[in-house]
């Protein structure tokens, strides 16, 4: 989900994809800046090195592709 505008993607992927590995795969289909992105779980950013599995994401929960609130 894109929490900008609430455009959303339904993707398969897998639990050792890192959250750099969806950031990047949703700022191409929505022809953004990449580097202007985080992920986030719930209220939780997720470090770009950190895979699914370790994030605790399960299949069919949602992630949110935020704007960085550091500036990107």
């Amino acid at each position: 989900r894109n929490s900008e505008n609430g455009e959303t993607i339904t993707a398969e992927m897998d639990p050792g994809d890192s959250a750099g590995d969806i950031i990047a795969f949703a700022t191409q289909y929505w022809n953004r800046d990449r580097n202007a992105y985080v992920m986030r779980v719930g209220n939780r950013l997720v470090p770009e090195n950190v895979s699914l599995r370790e994030a605790g994401v399960a299949d069919g929960d949602e992630v949110t592709v935020v704007p960085d609130p550091q500036g990107g």
